[in-house]
């Protein structure tokens, strides 16, 4: 045992604090160690930037296949508005006439308002027989890929972009078609304006489609900056407060703004911190305090000690230390038992307590050996408190199991400034006014012995 205090009980105290500092730590280590508390926020706004971007990627992705969708609409309505033109000119090559050259751009010149585009009829030898284009200009008929040829051989409707005409064309093209003759030319209808339409029509839709990407983009950045910002702050905070409870700083407890897991974390961090604390106050009292009269031991009177000289030094107020030690309790233990001992021992810590004041300090100095340190006291007034407790001693005898001991004690009082200037020479000075007493004849107080 040291100064009353058990080693395995310390021990076991100290292995416990160990053991959670290194569980409270180990994040704090994970984090600081690999660097990963550095790359959290820029991975996160990496993770914030390519979700963003992708936004109006997607806003793109669809506002093309709006566009392609528009394309194929207006290419299904123009194919199927030239097989209606196509079908009316071959019933007339079915009633027994000719194409008529003159008759079909008649027909032709009547559809021309309602079309919106220009039309040309080819025959098998994609000879044009008539159309709406105006003499001497383009034909719509070049057939330079091979399209309208293809056409003509397997009836086919196509779509064509000629590019020999100089101008952005779109056509489509269609076979003639008689129930007996087959295939007896084509036609081509030129839906140029037909396809700017559809397209036109739709542009509010792609529009919108692009604005909600772009807005979405703006807003994912803005929710990725304050998410990122909050969760990394968060971070920070738990890893300064788990390195302020490594320091042993133990009052603070970690706050954060997030919840989920980071909250449930700060949570058990603080959690960790309270058993920590309340084990290192077990310690703490174990170690500074006398488990047989509950009072400070001679650890805790040394750190007492040395807080209020450095305290009577800075306010230049004075201070007293007063030892006490049991006259002939050797005799005690010997003629009525080490309990009657311990008894004794516990009576003379509450007399103590009894005479003192709430900001002295009584301490069991060792054996039967007692303390009391006296702040903003000079050696009259801390001589007249070790002269009441002497006499509180000596009054009454103490009662322990139906016997009756009586007690008495030599006190050695000094001060400060006037008897010593540091710790050690108080201490010095007390001791050898405790034994000037005992010389003296015990059961008497005494001050420092002259110089």
């Amino acid at each position: 045992m040291t100064d009353g205090l058990p080693a395995a009980m310390v021990m076991d105290l100290r292995r416990y604090l160990t053991q959670g500092m290194q569980t409270l730590l180990r994040p704090v280590k994970l984090l600081r160690g690999s660097g990963r508390l550095a790359r959290v926020g820029p991975r996160l706004a990496v993770a914030f930037v390519l979700v963003s971007v992708l936004l109006p990627v997607i806003g793109l992705i669809a506002e093309r296949e709006q566009r392609l969708a528009a394309a194929r609409d207006a290419q299904a309505e123009a194919q199927q508005l030239a097989r209606v033109i196509a079908a009316d000119i071959a019933d007339d090559v079915h009633a027994g006439r000719r194409l008529d050259p003159v008759k079909i751009r008649a027909h032709l010149d009547q559809l021309r308002s309602q079309l919106g585009g220009d039309v040309e009829i080819v025959d098998l030898r994609r000879d044009s027989v008539a159309g709406t284009t105006p003499e001497g200009g383009p034909r719509l008929g070049v057939d330079a890929d091979g399209q309208i040829s293809a056409t003509l051989r397997d009836g086919l409707a196509r779509t064509v972009t000629p590019e020999d005409t100089g101008l952005p064309l779109k056509l489509v093209v269609v076979p003639i078609r008689t129930p007996t003759d087959g295939i007896v030319g084509a036609l081509l209808l030129d839906y140029t304006d037909l396809y700017d339409e559809v397209l036109s029509a739709g542009a509010h839709s792609r529009r919108m489609t692009l604005a909600a990407g772009l807005a979405g983009m703006a807003a994912a950045l803005g929710l990725g900056w304050v998410l990122s910002r909050g969760l990394v702050r968060d971070i920070r905070r738990l890893t300064q407060t788990a390195a302020m409870f490594a320091e042993g700083d133990y009052d603070t407890r970690a706050q954060v703004k997030s919840r989920g897991e980071l909250r449930e974390l700060a949570g058990a961090l603080n959690t960790m911190a309270e058993r920590i604390a309340e084990r290192k106050a077990v310690l703490v009292d174990l170690a500074t305090t006398d488990p047989l009269t509950g009072l400070p031991n001679r650890r805790a009177l040394r750190t007492g000690l040395d807080r209020g000289l450095d305290h009577a030094k800075r306010r230049g107020t004075p201070l007293s230390l007063i030892l006490l030690d049991l006259d002939h309790f050797k005799t005690i233990n010997d003629e009525h038992g080490h309990l009657t001992g311990d008894a004794v021992l516990r009576r003379v810590a509450e007399i103590l307590k009894a005479h003192l004041r709430s900001t002295d300090l009584a301490a069991r100095y060792g054996g039967e050996e007692f303390a009391v340190l006296l702040p903003d006291t000079g050696s009259d007034a801390a001589t007249r408190t070790a002269e009441r407790v002497r006499v509180a001693l000596s009054a009454a005898p103490i009662e322990f199991q139906g016997r009756s001991v009586r007690v008495t004690a030599s006190l050695g009082v000094v001060a400060y400034p006037e008897h010593g200037l540091t710790t050690a020479e108080l201490v010095h000075r007390a001791d050898a006014a405790l034994y000037t007493a005992k010389r003296a004849g015990r059961d008497r107080v005494h001050g420092p012995p002259a110089p």
